[in-house]
């Protein structure tokens, strides 16, 4: 006899949210990838991007939005190129732990926030998963639990923090790409590589549309990594 908690892992909103997340995942995985100006993984396994490392100047800033508990990528950034590292997450415990893990490096520094299209309190719903504290503002999970958390824009973060430009962007941001990424003027950030995970929450053709976008606004697809993270660089690096 199956126990209740057996019953709970089969319940039908979470065996189609997976299914859809693999073929969403497989569909993605075809996107044809531009030139390789020598990309490789940066971070771990599982929290690591493929990242073209040739392109990446010293001395960079550098926005990493969405902790999630790994700061690998965000600490090889300031090991192989001496970058500075902004972080950000509107999960408290997430960027206290970074904080922690980052060892009093000064060049790394976390904050409360979600990247959002304008500031102010966002609704956000709280993971199904256990062992995970993430939060998604676009209805990504099968749950029914939400708190309220800071959303802030990249552009009003910046002037607060007094950054006039930022170098490499990434975004994870647990299905609000499909709402932010499209307001955003990467070049007039400074923007040279951007990267940004995919979630099935939005369609195939919602995903595709957003890569077309980044092309027109001259963004190359550079990368690919399991789960949809993908990696742009600015076309006019790659000549």
């Amino acid at each position: 006899m199956r126990t209740s908690s057996s019953l709970r892992k089969l319940r039908p909103a979470k065996v189609r949210s997976a299914t859809r997340r693999r073929l969403f995942e497989r569909q993605l995985a075809r996107l044809p990838l531009g030139r390789d100006p020598g990309v490789v993984q940066m971070g771990s396994t599982p929290g690591g991007w493929m990242i073209p490392s040739g392109l990446l100047g010293q001395s960079w800033l550098c926005y990493c939005a969405g902790i999630g508990g790994d700061i690998s990528f965000d600490l090889e950034l300031i090991s192989r190129h001496d970058a500075t590292v902004r972080a950000f997450d509107p999960v408290a415990d997430y960027v206290e732990d970074a904080m922690r893990k980052a060892g009093g490096e000064p060049r790394f520094s976390a904050y409360q926030a979600a990247i959002a299209v304008d500031d102010g309190p966002l609704r956000m719903q709280v993971t199904h998963h256990e062992h995970s504290s993430s939060v998604s503002g676009a209805g990504l999970y099968d749950s029914k639990t939400y708190v309220e958390l800071p959303g802030r824009s990249l552009p009003s973060l910046m002037a607060e923090l007094g950054d006039t430009h930022v170098d490499l962007l990434k975004l994870d941001m647990e299905g609000a790409e499909y709402e932010v990424v499209p307001t955003l003027d990467l070049r007039g950030l400074g923007v040279k590589i951007f990267s940004t995970q995919m979630h099935h929450n939005g369609s195939v053709r919602q995903a595709r549309s957003l890569v077309a976008q980044l092309s027109r606004d001259g963004y190359e697809l550079v990368g690919s990594k399991p789960a949809v993270k993908l990696t742009f660089a600015r076309k006019d690096l790659l000549a």
